[in-house]
């Protein structure tokens, strides 16, 4: 599953595999800034957070 933010200065875009980590991947021009992994405790946080919003 993805979920993508945008805004004028950058593009967010979280993804979500199933399992206890979030993918979080911020880009601008098409270049990635960064990348990092959202982890947690049990599959149900990991579930929640990314369906509720929370990131």
């Amino acid at each position: 599953m993805r979920r993508e933010i945008e805004n004028e200065f950058y593009e967010d875009r979280f993804e979500y595999q199933g399992g206890t980590l979030i993918e979080h991947l911020r880009t601008r021009a098409g270049k990635i800034l960064w990348r990092e992994w959202l982890e947690f405790e049990t599959v149900e946080e990991a579930e929640e957070a990314f369906h509720l919003e929370l990131l």
